[in-house]
């Protein structure tokens, strides 16, 4: 008996320890940002969970905040409130499917922090103007940017409409012109500029039930200058769905999303390229998977067909052999 208090006791020691220690780490990071141009990202725990959370279309913050902007000489640190150890990896992520795709992530070996404890930190200067995109090696589905504002760019940090006027409600909502479906969109990072991969994630809801639509065939179209320049086919997952694209010229542009199945039910949304200030490239490549003879649906169906049927085919031939009537 007196053993099992004096190990109680402990555990509440050490409990107490534990978050008062956790506490003196975030007021001293705190601290240290107030006196020099240092910023601070989270990494929350749980981000080891490869869940996606897209209900207000935006992926989940595994990085917080995911798109930081900061300028030429200053740091930022990391500070890992996980249970588990993770990496700031610069280079292209997983995605927010590589959980099921397997995808590992290809770092491009600007910098790279190695594994880093629960309850550690590390910090990374950056000297020079650009966007990096980085991601953890053991959890690719970690993804976050950090944007180096120099001087000479007017690039804006937020998201603009194709009129370059800042977008106070963001995401964007609209409504097919029948009224039936209403689609949402949002992209990170928020400011687009060209040769950078932008992340378009997408709410499809029913209406006027508001229940989100599941297995629903479209068409994710992208128009710049008034010329359609990218062309792609997918069905939206329990009433989400997202697309990566990296443009190559600047100008107005307009992301049209319209029904596989009927395209004059479709909605639109304006924003504006602008030129990549700090002539940074990425081996992102666009690739469409448009087709006319079957549509992504037709293709699901074919699957279900395929999945049912071949196996009661092989059943009745068993069981026809079985009673020779072949």
């Amino acid at each position: 008996m007196i053993a099992f208090i004096i190990l109680f006791t402990l555990l509440i020691l050490f409990s107490f320890l534990y978050v008062y220690s956790q506490s003196e780490l975030s007021s001293f990071l705190h601290a240290q940002a107030q006196r020099s141009n240092q910023t601070i990202v989270m990494i929350p725990k749980g981000s080891a969970n490869p869940e996606v959370d897209i209900t207000n279309l935006t992926p989940k913050q595994w990085y917080d905040p995911r798109e930081i902007l900061v300028g030429v000489n200053d740091t930022i640190i990391w500070t890992n409130n996980d249970t588990e150890p993770h990496t700031v990896t610069s280079g292209t992520g997983g995605g927010l499917n590589s959980f099921l795709s397997n995808s590992k992530g290809k770092p491009d070996g600007l910098f790279d922090t190695g594994l880093f404890s629960p309850g550690s930190i590390t910090s990374i200067k950056f000297n020079q103007s650009g966007t990096y995109h980085y991601f953890c090696t053991i959890h690719p589905w970690m993804e976050g940017i950090v944007r180096v504002q120099g001087n000479n760019t007017n690039v804006p940090s937020y998201a603009v409409d194709e009129f370059q006027k800042k977008i106070n409600d963001f995401p964007l909502y609209n409504f097919t012109d029948d009224g039936k479906i209403e689609i949402g969109l949002s992209w990170t990072p928020s400011s687009i500029t060209t040769n950078v991969p932008i992340n378009f994630i997408m709410d499809f809801f029913e209406y006027p039930q508001n229940t989100r639509m599941h297995l629903w065939p479209y068409n994710f179209v992208v128009l710049q200058n008034n010329t359609e320049i990218y062309r792609t086919s997918d069905i939206a997952q329990v009433g989400s769905s997202s697309q990566t694209f990296a443009f190559n010229s600047t100008g107005s542009t307009i992301i049209k999303i319209e029904s596989a199945d009927n395209k004059s039910s479709f909605v639109q949304f304006g924003t504006f390229v602008y030129e990549n200030p700090y002539n940074t490239t990425s081996e992102f490549q666009n690739v469409s998977n448009s087709f006319k003879l079957l549509s992504p649906l037709t293709l699901v169906y074919i699957v279900y067909a395929i999945i049912i049927i071949l196996p009661i085919s092989v059943a009745v031939i068993i069981i026809l052999y079985k009673i020779k009537k072949i």
